[in-house]
């Protein structure tokens, strides 16, 4: 059989504004026309299919454009929910789209064997199995107990992941014992290398003891929420695909990638990293506000890409009203049309600390996040690390209710 891995696809992304739809539409058009030159049988898509809970028209639009073309392909699809996706949003075509040989999984099985999935090659016999576990929140693995205390709740996070994929694997190696077992996740391993964008996405906030050692032997374990591709404890077999597209501008070094394996009995043959192209670049530029004027005006945007997307940060030794005057004129006025300035600001050597530079001088309020202005917030006035963690969950569900 022939496999490929790929999460965070974070459908209605938008960077300081900006929508990067067309990225997004790159990028599945890229991916169906691989499905088809490899003849591909499963696509695993581990979480975050969409940026929000409450996916824009164009958003779903791009997604069933993909469904659709996917299905020409005669490839099958499984999808599990992330923690940037509703469970409602994709769940409501589940029946139909299993009739399309497309599995979706939006949140946790009440009973956790129904996420274990056989999956059949073109000719219909089954040449692998999958455990397709969604995003688990705390409700899913416990109940609160009254009077429990941070640690004993940690622990308890903790066990209820690792009895909830054990339980799997038991039960898919007792069903499918003869082909390649894989699983799914959408969480936080300890040890990966995150993004800046990562630092903002909600995890439970136990998983930072989560590790790859307590996982069962999966002969592939497909990881998504962690926007940089990459390998945990150095095991080919356990791996985050990242996000097919940048981000954010912390990502602009990542290699973004799809894995390919390939499985032959009750083995996995081959695993290939495949590159997916650059659809957009962002860029960082860096300078005296001079060299940063000449830098955007020289600027050419690689062959066939999309006008790249720039943070700029102009770099002076003091504080001067009348370049500030003139810097905000120029991004006010300024039209080139291989770059587009997202956001700039200054950065003074000779000045002590403001509160402007919280945030980034010239930043707009519009510029920033709810959990922008909250984890500064918190970073600033709770008291110890067990008060960060519940706030923040707290705050993201709030936030997550609003939307």
């Amino acid at each position: 059989m022939k496999i490929l891995h790929t999460a965070d696809w974070h459908f209605g992304k938008r960077l300081y504004q900006t929508d990067l739809l067309e990225d997004s539409r790159l990028f599945v058009d890229w991916l169906l026309k691989k499905i088809q030159e490899l003849e591909v049988d499963i696509l695993l898509v581990a979480g975050d299919v969409f940026d929000t809970t409450n996916p824009s028209s164009d958003a779903m639009q791009v997604y069933y454009d993909f469904l659709k073309g996917l299905v020409a392909t005669g490839c099958q699809l499984v999808i599990t929910g992330g923690n940037h996706d509703s469970p409602a949003v994709l769940n409501a075509p589940r029946e139909i789209l299993k009739l399309l040989n497309v599995q979706v999984l939006g949140g946790a099985c009440e009973n956790c064997l129904d996420e274990i999935l056989p999956l059949p090659d073109r000719s219909g016999k089954i040449g692998a199995a999958v455990c397709a576990v969604p995003f688990l929140r705390d409700r899913d693995l416990k109940r609160s107990v009254e009077g429990e205390s941070f640690e004993d709740r940690r622990l308890a996070i903790r066990f209820g992941l690792e009895r909830r994929y054990a339980q799997q694997y038991e039960e898919g190696r007792r069903l499918y014992p003869d082909v390649p077992l894989f699983g799914m996740g959408h969480l936080f391993m300890n040890g990966s290398a995150t993004s800046d964008d990562d630092e903002k996405l909600h995890t439970i906030g136990t998983l930072d003891l989560f590790e790859a050692s307590l996982f069962p032997p999966f002969d592939y374990l497909a990881l998504g929420h962690i926007h940089r591709p990459q390998k945990i404890a150095k095991k080919d077999t356990i791996r985050y695909s990242g996000s097919p597209i940048a981000l954010s501008f912390s990502e602009i070094k990542d290699e973004k990638l799809v894995i390919f394996i390939e499985t032959e009995g009750k083995e996995i043959t081959r695993i290939e990293e495949l590159r997916v192209p650059v659809f957009r670049k962002l860029e960082r530029i860096t300078g005296t506000f001079e060299e940063v004027e000449a830098k955007l005006m020289a600027y050419t945007r690689p062959e066939g890409a999309l006008k790249s997307l720039a943070e700029v940060e102009i770099r002076e030794e003091h504080r001067d009203p009348a370049l500030a005057d003139r810097a905000k004129v120029f991004f006010l006025t300024f039209q080139q049309g291989d770059i587009q300035v997202l956001n700039w600001k200054f950065r003074f050597s000779q000045q002590l600390r403001t509160a402007d530079e919280l945030f980034g001088e010239s930043t707009a309020l519009t510029e920033l996040t709810p959990k922008d202005v909250f984890d500064q917030w918190l970073s600033e006035n709770a008291a110890t690390d067990e008060s960060k963690v519940l706030l923040g969950e707290a705050f993201h569900e709030l936030l997550n209710g609003l939307n």
